[in-house]
């Protein structure tokens, strides 16, 4: 089995170097470039860094995002790869399927790449020379790990997601890629300032201790072969746990089988219906997806919220309050706002609501499918937003509490405004008429709803800010990554349960909603 798909693997990368002579050169010119870019990633910071220990540092951290992304990538972009489920009809077990495709993914282009890599590494690092046998061992074993962690991405993808999820995940993908852009960027220049590796020391210590910095916090640790060492074990108990994991896959995956897609149902020019699979809550994320793009009310709103946080930097400004603690405030303002604006999203789609009544959807899907502009836009201005308020306050450690606390604001909000848009809807403007008129209601006022949601979305939300700001008030790594996982899971939390409450809600009283939504036609 593994000498069949070696020769498949071969024939693959030769495949690349067939066709046309235009593509063939481009082909061969972008695999130079991108060997030259690792050769070049490896030798910078023996170039531009003299100090050893700033190198590990730098080494550390690079070295995790690299096989971080390697284990992440995949799960968002995995056409490229073999996967069990293509041998199920071969006279092959899942174990021996399972060590070929294990065994024959380091002949493939990627890997190749990051071989090159590695080797540049060891070649550019004369300190990981001693002991002789400590640098062949860690790189060897982050190799290892590279290839386990993709193959377990990319078959766990094709197994969970499939062909009728696979747009809608490569959308997520695309969104936490450009939103984690500007963060990256950020760290690399807090870094080359005076005592940035001072600061970065802190996250190198915390990363040295996970499977994917664990390879080279044991390479810089060469002098203490005992320290070096138990990183080494960290990462072969990775590696362990993956394989058990991968095998276990490789099984589900020769014995599930994936429902069809239609060959009948539309797949081109739908818009955002095309990257949403056929679902009731991906279908009604779409929906929406598509009014916040077209429909005039949900932009006047989108313009109308970042007014609020200038008016309230004015305030503080002449009351006298540092810029530091200024840049703390927009973006958790901006995204309270944002989660807000969907407390009367019931009565804003009036023209589809009876659809889901009539059709039997359940409320959790409605409640979700509406939060999916919210959390699309939110995610990526929350991490985006904490990248530029940290560049402010000129500290870089606090970004994971920005973070956090930015994330848990957002999600709280959502949440709550799952549930009052339904609870308490009102009237508002109609499809297609101007977003300033509003129709007169004798019911309880609007005031009321926009009150009691934005109070609770406040209260809810004090937890996740709280946290945040005593870990920047007093700086540690420790306290700021606490922060970053209590406020985003703080908020998924809330999240999950205004959808489910919200949902209950709606199964409940779908009747009423219809009435309050065309109480004015």
């Amino acid at each position: 089995m593994a000498a069949r798909l070696f020769r498949l693997r071969v024939a693959l990368l030769g495949g690349a170097l067939r066709g046309p002579f235009g593509r063939v050169t481009r082909t061969i010119a972008g695999a130079v470039v991108l060997a030259a870019l690792a050769v070049v990633a490896a030798a910078a910071p023996a170039w531009f860094i003299p100090a050893q220990h700033d190198r590990a540092v730098v080494d550390i951290s690079f070295g995790a995002i690299v096989l971080g992304a390697i284990l992440l990538v995949p799960f968002f972009a995995n056409r490229g790869h073999l996967e069990p489920r293509q041998f199920g009809g071969l006279p092959a077990g899942p174990g021996s399927i399972g060590g070929a495709l294990l065994a024959t993914t380091v002949v493939s282009w990627p890997f190749f790449l990051l071989a090159l890599w590695l080797l540049a590494l060891a070649v550019f690092r004369p300190e990981w020379r001693d002991p002789a046998w400590l640098a062949p061992v860690a790189l060897l074993l982050a190799a290892l790990l590279a290839v386990v962690s993709a193959r377990v991405t990319s078959a766990l993808a094709k197994l969970l997601v499939g062909d009728r999820y696979e747009g809608l995940v490569r959308t997520i993908g695309a969104v936490l890629l450009v939103a984690a852009l500007p963060v990256a960027v950020f760290a690399i220049a807090s870094t080359t300032r005076d005592g940035g590796f001072d600061s970065a020391g802190d996250l190198a210590d915390v990363l040295g201790w996970t499977p994917f910095g664990a390879p080279f916090a044991a390479l810089a640790l060469g002098a203490d072969p005992a320290a070096a060492l138990g990183r080494l074990a960290v990462v072969g108990a990775a590696i362990l746990v993956l394989c058990l994991v991968w095998f276990a896959i490789v099984r589900a995956s020769l014995t599930r089988i994936e429902r069809p897609i239609d060959p009948d149902v539309a797949r081109s020019g739908l818009g955002w219906f095309e990257r949403f699979p056929a679902r009731p809550a991906p279908a009604i994320a779409a929906r929406l997806l598509t009014y916040w793009a077209r429909d005039p009310r949900y932009r006047v709103a989108l313009f109308a919220i970042p007014i609020a946080p200038i008016f309230i930097l004015l305030a503080l400004w002449v009351a006298g309050v540092p810029l530091e603690g200024l840049a703390l405030v927009p973006l958790p303002i901006v995204l309270l706002l944002l989660g807000w604006s969907q407390h009367n999203d019931v009565a804003m789609d009036s023209t589809a609501i009876w659809e889901h009544v009539a059709s039997g959807t359940r409320g959790a899907a409605d409640r979700a499918g509406r939060l999916a502009p919210v959390l699309l836009l939110g995610v990526p201005l929350a991490l985006i937003g904490s990248s530029i308020t940290v560049t402010v306050m000129g500290d870089w450690r606090v970004l994971p509490a920005v973070v956090g606390m930015n994330l848990g604001v957002l999600f709280v909000s959502a949440g709550v405004s799952s549930i009052f848009s339904v609870m308490m809807p009102y009237p508002t403007t109609r499809p297609g008429d101007s977003p300033f008129v509003q129709p007169q209601w004798s019911g309880s006022g609007s005031g009321l709803a926009q009150t009691l949601s934005m109070i609770a979305a406040i209260l809810l939300s004090i937890p996740a800010v709280w946290f945040a700001v005593t870990a920047i008030t007093d700086v540690a790594l420790g306290d700021n990554l606490w922060a970053a996982f209590f406020g985003a899971g703080y908020g998924l939390l809330i999240l999950v349960l205004g959808i489910l409450i919200g949902g209950r809600i709606f199964d409940r009283s779908g009747p009423e909603l219809i009435g309050v939504t065309q109480v004015y036609d």
